[in-house]
Parts: structure tokens; sequence; C-alpha cells
């Protein structure tokens, strides 16, 4: 590694730099003191809290304050600001959240909380859609466009009891964009290091009743080291038609295209190591919001094929319908109730030849209970019913407690379980029939206090105790070498802090620390990761620098293999010079740091991959 100020300081004196220029900026006339006179109501809009923000990863819309989960919200500002490649690249920078990643195009899996498993153990969702690969019950992460999303919602910890299996670890819902006038349209094209570009079409609009958008996506690299190349297509459909004031039904579908070369590990570099990816997806949904009551109906289908170089071949689908009601009649609480049903399977073309299939339902039940205007008690219920283990209980019980108008605490306790994918119990030779589902507790407690409209401050606690964990061990009987076995129980505890700022009103700041003890499964889970981020607004100029650091970092289990830790330093800067014209230059790993990042992906040996150097971009954008 090359010999630099210890991160910490340099992350200080990036910070301090952009402070001193958006200083500098803001006495442009109509930036600085004129500017800063902003409504009361505005002023209020503002509130770094989201006071009455409304999310709706719990299934039912909510405000954020009176969630006993710990929730995240990225919305739109902010993920212009990110030069991620796709919507869970993006969430890399935020507190209990952690992507690896083989580079900055192909998979970006998203562990919460030391928990993800390729996505196995996260529920990832577009518009509450599950999003799921039919044998191997994982998301393909770089199939996410971030072109048409409007925000993303993280619930950390436990969703079980909203989402069944797939949430163990958390759920990630990405809501995609709905256009609000008569005609939108969007180009964007951009080119920079590695022979990387963009280029992004959308069209959309809102006429009467009917509302519709169309976007297409296309990203491509030669790829920041040998064999890295990648080509990624994305296409997407939305359309709105609202049957009566109250009622809508939307038609949405999707379809992916991907080829990434992967260089493989630095432990087991690849010469010619592919993954063709195309996934699709379609749904139909009828929502009806009432004065009271507010009730949804969704049909949809997932399906894929993959192509790997190593000649596996195979093609899946899921199939699922969704059904849920939510009423306020009754006094004082807020009931939700739902259930849902999903087919799925797939098919092996080359070894192992075959076909495998399972289905899976559930009826659940949500009650927030307001007894004053202090309090919101909530309770769920999940009942699992397994076409392979039969059925399955979680639980889940809160309390959220508003001490004061801008103090809030809370606690948290529920229950997630995975059941075993098809890949884990039939396929391949470390298929094990005999594996149990994996199961965890969560306890958490949590603070909220908004010190002034301009300062917020969280912190929460957490304890995850689980067992079974599916890990891969040698197989203690002849014949293949290595076997899927529930290794028994696992510990993980942690803390993460925040604290957000907006001092001047063209000036915005967060500072983050997460910690996370693994207990002895210490492989790819940092202890110590903090993130940092100071952005600057003006009539003319957006800059964001964004800067993390991780420590205590390893490669194998029992603090074994230590990674190098590493502090990586990204920018933008989003220039309007003209009208509904913007110039956006991208300036990543800026101070050109030398890092690895542990990643465990199909085909490849997990290990450690070397990330790109100091790279840049220069993009177009217009909108109308």
């Amino acid at each position: 590694m090359k010999n630099r100020l210890a991160p910490p300081v340099r992350l200080f004196l990036a910070l301090v730099l952009l402070f001193a220029a958006g200083v500098l900026l803001g006495q442009e006339p109509g930036i600085g003191a004129s500017a800063a006179k902003t409504s009361e109501k505005e002023e209020n809009e503002k509130s770094l809290f989201h006071e009455h923000v409304v999310v709706t990863a719990v299934m039912s819309p909510k405000e954020l304050k009176n969630c006993s989960d710990s929730l995240l919200l990225v919305d739109r500002p902010a993920l212009e600001f990110l030069s991620a490649s796709n919507a869970l690249a993006a969430l890399g920078g935020f507190p209990g959240l952690f992507v690896q990643r083989s580079g900055d195009f192909g998979r970006s899996d998203i562990d919460i909380r030391g928990l993800g498993q390729n996505g196995r153990r996260i529920a990832v969702l577009v518009n509450g859609r599950p999003e799921k690969m039919g044998l191997y019950g994982c998301a393909v992460t770089h199939a996410f466009p971030l072109d048409n999303v409007e925000r993303i919602e993280v619930i950390k910890g436990p969703a079980s009891v909203l989402y069944g299996g797939e949430a163990m670890g958390g759920a990630v819902n990405i809501l995609t964009r709905r256009p609000e006038r008569k005609s939108e349209s969007q180009f964007q094209f951009s080119y920079g290091s590695f022979r990387t570009s963009q280029l992004n079409l959308q069209q959309g609009g809102k006429n009467g009743r009917l509302g519709y958008l169309v976007t297409y996506d296309r990203r491509q690299s030669d790829g920041h080291v040998e064999n890295a190349d990648y080509r990624g297509d994305a296409l997407t459909a939305r359309l709105d038609w609202a049957l009566a004031p109250a009622l809508e039904l939307t038609l949405q579908g999707k379809y992916f295209s991907g080829d990434k070369h992967e260089p493989g590990t630095v432990e087991q570099p690849l010469a010619d190591s592919w993954n063709d990816y195309r996934r699709g997806a379609v749904d139909l949904s009828l929502f009806r919001n009432g004065e009271g009551d507010e009730w949804s109906l969704r049909l949809y289908r997932n399906f894929g094929r993959h192509l790997f170089s190593d000649g596996w071949d195979s093609t899946d689908f899921t199939n699922g319908a969704l059904a849920r009601w939510t009423t306020r009649r009754l006094k004082n609480n807020v009931l939700l109730a739902g259930g849902d049903y999903r087919d799925f399977g797939g098919r092996s073309n080359n070894f192992p030849k075959g076909e495998w299939r399972k289905s899976e339902g559930s009826l659940f039940l949500h009650d927030d209970w307001f007894p004053s205007s202090r309090f919101v008690v909530s309770a769920g219920l999940r009942l699992q019913l397994d076409s392979l283990y039969g059925s399955e209980l979680c639980p889940q019980a809160g309390l959220v407690w508003h001490a004061t108008p801008s103090l809030s605490a809370r606690l948290q306790a529920s229950k997630g379980f995975r059941s075993p994918q098809l890949n884990e119990l039939y396929m391949f030779p470390p298929a094990n029939p005999d594996l149990e589902p994996e199961r965890t507790w969560n306890y958490e407690a949590g603070i909220d206090w908004q010190a002034t409209s301009r300062w917020s401050f969280q912190a929460v606690a957490f304890r995850m105790r689980g067992s079974n964990l599916i890990e891969t061990r040698p197989n203690p009987d002849p014949g293949n070498k290595y076997i899927f076995l529930n290794t028994g129980r696992f510990d993980f505890s942690g803390i993460e802090i925040g604290l957000r700022a907006r001092p001047l009103d063209w000036l915005e700041a967060e500072l983050s620390h997460a910690y996370l003890d693994p207990g002895t499964q210490t492989a790819g889970r940092p202890g110590h990761k903090w993130d940092g981020t100071l952005r600057f607004r003006s009539r003319r100029f957006d800059a964001q620098l964004q800067g993390q650091q991780v420590n205590t970092y390893f490669a194998a289990a029992n603090s074994q293999r230590p990674i190098p830790s590493y502090f990586v330093l990204n920018s933008r800067l989003v220039g309007r010079f003209m009208r509904n014209v913007d110039v956006i230059v991208d300036l990543n790993n800026v101070l050109d740091e030398e890092y690895v990042i542990y990643g465990e992906f199909p085909g490849i040996s997990a290990g450690t991959f070397v990330m790109p150097g100091r790279n840049a971009s220069l993009g177009l954008r217009w909108r109308r």
C-alpha cells in the first residue's frame, strides 16, 4: 500500500476543502443570504428527521417516526449524487450495509448487519414485488438499474413477519418513478475511464387517468483489470390506470440482459470466466385507497436464464400472488392483514441435469396500537407453510416512545427464518436434503433525536442470535469433498450511529459509524465501517464528497487472513449551464487507494477482488 496521511485525516481535509469551496461559491448573487430566506413551511419540509415522511417497506403506508423497525430511506435527490452502477451498489455508503463486489460492474451483493449470502438472506423487492431466482433463492443484484428509481427503503434486521423466509436479515424495497406531468423525457450519456459508457433514455407522462414510464439503460466497460469487461441492457415499463378516484390498476414489466467477465480473485485469478444473466419480471396489481381502508391484489411472475463459462445453463421461474388489507376503522389502531403464495423452481440443461420445484404460502397479521400520542405499540405474526418443511410461526413486537416532539426511543424483538433453497437441497454435489431452516432472533433499541431543524442524531444497538446457519463444510463421508451443513449457532451484535446536519441552507453533511461483532463468522464482515458525506447545493452547481473507511476486515472465519484497512473518497460535480441540461463529472477513488474487497459469487471461488484505482467520467443529462 502507498504511504499516505491517516484515513481520518484525509477525510477531514477533504471535507474542509469542499466546505471552503462551498463558502466561496455560496457568495454568488442569489446563493448567499438572500437565497437563504425560506418560509417556515419550507424549513419544516427540510427537517432532517423527515417527521412526516411515509414509508412503504413495512407493507402498509406508515409514518417513519412511528416505526419500531430500523429503517433507511434513500430518496431521489440523494441517489442522483451517487455514481453507482445499480440500485443495490448505491447502498454501500450507509450504516449497517456493506456491498460485496468484484468491481464497479456486475454483482453488488448487499449484506445487512452481516447477513446477505448473495441476497438469499435479504428480501429484494421492486414496488413490493419479490425479485428472487427460483433455483438459488438469490437476487441477480446488478439487474436493478438506477435510472427509474424514485427512492429505496431498507429494513435493517429480520423482516420475516412481512416478507417471509427470504427476509431473514432484512429487506430492500426499490420504488420506481411515476411521472407527474403530461410528458416527461430524459436523455443521459457518459463516458470515462476503462472505456466505460452509459446511455439512458426515458419517456413518460400522465394524462388524465393514465400514466406511463418507459426506460432503457445500457452500461458497458472494459473493466479496471484484464478480463473484467461488462455489458448490461435494461428495459422497464410501467402503466398506471386510475379506474376510479380511489381505485388504480398498475401493470409493470422489465427485462435485463447482462454479460460480465470475471477476473477472479487475488488468490485464484481466472483467464476466461464469464456469466450471462437474462432476467425478466411482470406484475399486475390492483390498489384501493379508501378513507378508512386500503387493499391491494397482485399477481406476478419472475423468470430468467443463466449461462456460465463453466457450462452451467439453467432456466428458472417464480409465480406469485399477494393480497393485503389495511384498516384504520378500529379506534387507535392500524391493522394490516394479508397472505401470499409462491410457486418456484427451474431446470438445469447441463450437469447436474434435472428439474426442481417447491411452493410456499403464508398468512400474516400486524397491528399498530396508539394508546396515546406519545406511544406506538406494534405486534405481528406470520404463519408460513412450506411444501417441504411444513409450518413456521414468526412473531414480532415493538414499542415507540415519543418522549418529546424531538426525541423518540424504540425497542423491537423479531424472529427471522430462511428455508433451504433448491440448490442447497438437491442440485450440486454439496447438496444435503437433510438441511433444516435457518432461524434468528433480533433484539434492538434505538433513539432518534431531532436537535433542531438542522441537526439530527440516530443510534441503535442490536443483537442477533441464530441457529442452523447453512454453510459449506468438508464432507466427513467419502465421495463429495464438500457438503452443505447446518453449522450451529451464531451471535452477531453491533452499534450504528449517525449524525446529519445542514449548518447552512446550501450545505449538508452526514457522518456514520457501524460496529459489527460477528463472533467467529468474520469472513467478509467488516468490524468497523465509517461513512462521511458532504453535499453542497447552489443555483448552478451541486457537489458531493463521499468517503468510506473500513477496518477490522478478514477473508476467513475466526479472524483469519486479515484484509488491509482502506479509505476511499469519491466525488461528483453537477453543473447547470443551460435550461434542462446538466453536466456531470465523477471522480472516484480520488486518492488512488489500492484496496481489495472480499466476495463470494456464483461460479467463482471466494476470496478478495482488486478494486478500481482513480477513475473519472464525464456525462451530459437533458430533461424536459
